[in-house]
């Protein structure tokens, strides 16, 4: 559905965050990208979704293809339209709405009164405590609840593409295997989702397919489990080491992890 093909991001004409970034995630799938902090996840996530503009940013080089359209350098509105949505990091609620009225705000540009009807209605059915808390005002839920309705006004526009950046952040650990389940729930009945995530862990039980930036580039890509599985994957992403002792992802991958790794 989805086809990053050897993009290139320059900041302000002269900083480059991505670099030759090809990505593809398949329609109905969940795709998690992993990465440090600074490795051009979120970045990624701004080319798909139109965001670039706003941040002073372009794309200089590539493409990015939805549903074999080209979508590089559509405004956010008309990709939109194009039924791609993404869910901010930070959650971004307007914390004095209530939670009937943030999800209604999901659904500004939408056309068909019943198509909202049953987008409002999946909502109601993936979050059951939303349904408990539709008088609620957003800024006094928990933040597990933010997150849910952030993840829910983002559906309210029926996407096909969900973009969700970092939506465990600050979460405690019961509630990050919740939204992990219900990330599963959103692919399994129809819209794909590009995860990206920090918590590796949660990303790739979520996730059927994944890739791992470094410092704008990608530097791995696999099916979900083997990435698990992965050894570099399990030393640097699921905290099967100490943080002072990190060093480059794809040092990692290129250098005898018994003698790279070995702790003090």
């Amino acid at each position: 559905m989805l086809a990053v093909q050897d993009i290139e991001v320059s900041y302000h004409g002269v900083i480059t965050a991505l670099r030759g970034v090809s990505i593809e995630v398949p329609d109905g799938a969940t795709v998690a990208l992993l990465g440090a902090n600074g490795a051009g996840k979120t970045t990624l996530l701004r080319a798909v979704s139109g965001l670039l503009r706003i941040h002073d940013a372009a794309i200089v080089r590539g493409s990015i293809l939805f549903d074999g359209q080209r979508i590089s350098g559509l405004d956010a509105t008309a990709v939109v339209r194009r039924g791609i949505v993404q869910v901010l990091e930070g959650r971004r609620l307007f914390a004095e709405l209530t939670v009937d009225e943030n999800l209604r705000t999901g659904a500004i540009a939408a056309r068909d009164a019943a198509a909202t009807r049953r987008a409002y209605d999946r909502v109601m059915d993936l979050f059951p405590v939303l349904r408990e808390r539709r008088a609620s005002v957003a800024g006094y839920l928990s933040g597990g609840e933010q997150q849910m309705l952030a993840i829910g006004r983002g559906l309210m526009a029926s996407p096909r593409l969900l973009l969700l950046d970092e939506p465990s952040l600050g979460l405690a650990p019961f509630m990050v295997q919740q939204i992990g389940r219900i990330i599963s729930e959103i692919s399994a009945s129809g819209t794909a989702v590009l995860l990206v995530e920090q918590n590796a862990q949660m990303a790739l039980a979520a996730a059927s397919y994944g890739y791992v930036l470094e410092t704008g580039s990608v530097v791995l890509g696999g099916p979900a489990a083997d990435l698990a599985r992965d050894g570099s994957v399990r030393k640097f992403y699921l905290g099967l080491h100490q943080e002072k002792q990190l060093g480059s992802f794809a040092t990692l991958r290129t250098t005898r992890p018994e003698r790279r790794w070995t702790l003090e």
